[in-house]
């Protein structure tokens, strides 16, 4: 085939490029599948926590899978690592493997453990590829490897550098038989590393077969150019929206488990975004100190976050590859919990600090995308704030001992966006390609029977769009020996699925314990009875339970976090609320508690008394107070500069800029913040504002009001005392 590439000039046709470029694209999908093909592990096959992707001979991603986006950024790190540690000594050559699961040598924390293997073609290094997935345990003092207890990383399980599994083609059984001596799942671990050896070999004969045909020059320029695509398109995007400064803080309660719990302490991720042209500059350098919990995540940690929100909010329509990273600026000194120090404990840092990386990051580009006209469509609400880890251990009825990973807890719904309501069980958004888990193989495989599982009402959070609803569920023990479980999550005392433009929060994580419980006697009396009912003992529940003892009598029921809302939930048209009510989206209490309606005797909306009932709400929202007064409003034709979202737009009168409210009230002068002039309502009971029941005792909760037509403009969450939020301020020329 005659083609114009060179690889002098970097040139080639565009027929080829496509054809190159999407064989590159069915190469990742190929290696997906013969990952889970022979992994089999929940992790894999239903949770979808892996990734495969091809790289260019300096580590740069060319070309990536759609599965698990925090991988993205990790995946380079670890093959960069490879090239930098293992080049000299011990070498890299055709059919070598390097495996790594170091969490300061690129993977997230040491469960996610990376294989990166050079493909070379006639003599030169073509390309890299690699694949990566979560493995149920990989050591250290907790089953599954989430070490709640941990206060270093050498209590957290193998952690491996770059080291040479497959030399040669050969695999090294040393180092094979090492790495299965450190995890209570062998057989499950086993099958994974067979799997991502799979993975990598599919991806060397398919890109050896695609350089016989094309040549390597001309398959190289593809990649590069791939690269040099999607970081044009992200700058031409970028520069067409206005300049902006962002901010986002998002709490992460408690800093592990029980033994470090006793201060309960709550942490801050704190990010100031600055879009200037064509550049996104993140700073974290407001967040806490590392903590000497689990909790902490390491840089790379920190750059799966990032890359897990601006992949979809801003380069939806780019190939996923390097280009999408080069107009990023990153700042956090090393020390932070977003950017811990070896040996901070970082094993729940993919869930922890690493997690609400990517809630702030997707607050801020969000928030910039809002205010676009073109790109508000793609601003969404707080996804689902991270999940309630469920880690069960026990011998089941074939008596051996085992450890199983319940996914139930990622099946959370989605945000909402400013045309609509958020999925339900849309999963977590960090997540391109999740199932959900399968409830007859969670009861075969493990000792464990559901009593129940569905839709929670009122988990999405309330808004003028709604949050999408999470599945909760109910177990009981069935025919298993010495259980064991360990829960662990944030989200517990703060609202981390946030609301956007005056939305509500999602729901909170819960979770209830029945010991001794009469569940057994009621089913066998043919009931199947809701938590509620049942009689048994009701311990207390934190965050970071820990490890703690399931008998055969005991019940546990659980809610995970779900998507924040959009707009004043005021704004909601009572017949959307009427099939809210009639879906079992939203129960009664919370039509009328969130949504201000009136209910007829029967239930049933009544549209007449519910607008008098939402004018009464407004009115007492108008006389709140403000720490400042409004400014008088400018005489003058008005000019629409930026929307802020779809309730407020920065508007020009004569030389001065303002922010005005879609009633067309002027707030503020568009260069200090708006909040202050707003009407201010402060809250400590988060129940007025969604599913949740607790609140951290340092936190408080404040609602931001038009003073001229009442309409909410932000839900905040702040510490008690902190000064008004600045969120968003479009930046004149010159200014910081």
């Amino acid at each position: 085939m005659t083609t114009t590439a060179t690889a002098e000039t970097g040139t080639i046709d565009p027929i080829t490029f496509e054809v190159i470029r999407h064989r590159l694209l069915a190469i990742t999908d190929e290696q997906g599948a013969t990952l889970a093909a022979i992994s089999g592990s929940t992790h894999v096959v239903e949770a979808s926590d892996y990734n495969v992707g091809l790289y260019l001979p300096d580590g740069s991603v060319a070309a990536m899978g759609r599965t698990i986006l925090s991988h993205a950024s990790s995946m380079a790190a670890i093959t960069r690592s490879v090239i930098e540690d293992c080049t000299e000594d011990p070498g890299i050559a055709p059919g070598d493997m390097f495996i790594v699961n170091d969490p300061w040598k690129g993977t997230v924390h040491a469960q996610d453990v990376g294989l990166i293997a050079p493909i070379f073609f006639e003599g030169e290094l073509l390309a890299w590829t690699g694949a990566m997935c979560h493995m149920v345990d990989v050591g250290g003092m907790t089953p599954g490897s989430f070490c709640i207890d941990a206060t270093d990383s050498y209590q957290e399980g193998l952690q491996m550098p770059p080291t040479k599994l497959v030399d040669g083609g050969r695999v090294r059984t040393d180092v094979w038989n090492l790495i299965l001596a450190h995890t209570r799942m062998a057989p499950t671990v086993n099958l994974d590393l067979r799997a991502l050896i799979g993975a990598n070999n599919t991806a060397v004969r398919a890109m050896t077969a695609l350089a016989g045909k094309y040549g390597a020059g001309t398959v190289r320029t593809v990649m590069e150019n791939l690269i040099g695509l999607s970081e044009k398109r992200l700058r031409n995007r970028l520069a067409k929206l206005p300049d902006a400064r962002l901010h986002s803080r998002a709490f992460l309660d408690n800093d592990g488990g029980l033994a470090q719990s006793r201060e309960n302490a709550t942490y801050e991720i704190d990010l100031v975004l600055t879009k200037r042209g064509d550049v996104l500059r993140f700073d974290f350098s407001g967040s806490s100190p590392q903590a000497k919990g689990y909790i902490n995540c390491a840089h790379s940690g920190m750059m799966a976050g990032i890359a897990a929100a601006l992949l979809p909010t801003l380069a939806f329509d780019a190939p996923w590859n390097e280009g999408l990273f080069k107009p990023v600026e990153v700042e956090c000194p090393e020390g932070l919990i977003c950017n811990a120090s070896r040996p901070a404990a970082v094993s729940g840092g993919a869930l922890e600090a690493g997690w609400l990386v990517e809630m702030t990051a997707t607050e801020c580009l969000s928030k910039l995308a809002a205010c676009s006209d073109e790109l508000l469509r793609e601003a969404q609400a707080g996804p689902a704030g991270g999940p309630d880890k469920f880690v069960l251990t026990g011998a089941g009825e074939n008596g051996a001992r085992q450890t199983y990973v319940i996914m139930d807890c990622l099946a959370t719904g989605g945000a909402a966006y400013a045309h609509r309501d958020g999925a339900w069980t849309q999963g977590q958004h960090n997540i391109e390609r999740q199932r959900i888990s399968n409830v007859e193989a969670v009861e075969m495989d493990s000792p464990l029977m559901y009593l129940w599982r569905g839709l929670v009402a009122d988990s999405g959070g309330a808004g003028r769009y709604r949050g999408g609803m999470s599945m909760g569920a109910v177990y009981t023990v069935h025919g298993g020996r010495d259980v064991t479980a360990l829960n662990s999550a944030h989200g517990w005392e703060v609202p981390n699925s946030t609301g956007i433009f005056g939305g509500y929060p999602g729901a909170q994580n819960t979770r209830t314990v029945i010991h001794g419980s009469d569940v057994k006697a009621r089913l066998a009396a043919g009931e199947i009875p809701r938590p509620e009912e049942l009689a048994g003992e009701r311990p207390v529940m934190r965050g970071r339970q820990g490890l703690y003892a399931l008998g055969d009598d005991d019940v546990l029921a659980t809610v995970p976090q779900a998507g924040g809302g959009w707009g004043d939930p005021l704004d909601r048209p009572a017949e959307h609320v009427q099939a809210d009510l009639d879906f079992g989206a939203i129960t009664p209490d919370a039509a009328v508690r969130l949504y201000g309606v009136a209910l007829t005797a029967d239930g049933r909306v009544d549209a007449e008394a519910t607008a008098q009932v939402r004018a009464r709400l407004r009115t007492g929202r108008r006389a709140l107070p403000a720490e400042r007064p409004l400014p008088e409003a400018p005489e003058g034709p008005r000019t629409r500069i930026h929307p802020m979202g779809d309730g407020m737009e920065v508007v020009q009168v004569g030389a001065r800029r303002w922010v005005a409210c879609g009633c067309g009230r002027v707030l503020a002068p568009a260069g200090e913040p708006w909040r202050p002039y707003a009407a201010v309502e402060v809250g400590y009971d988060v129940h007025e504002l969604g599913h949740a029941t607790r609140l951290d005792a340092g936190l408080e909760l404040r609602r931001y009001a038009c003073p001229a037509c009442g309409r909410l403009q932000a839900t905040d969450v702040v510490r008690k005392g902190d000064a008004h939020l600045d969120d968003i301020r479009l930046l004149a020329a010159g200014e910081e």
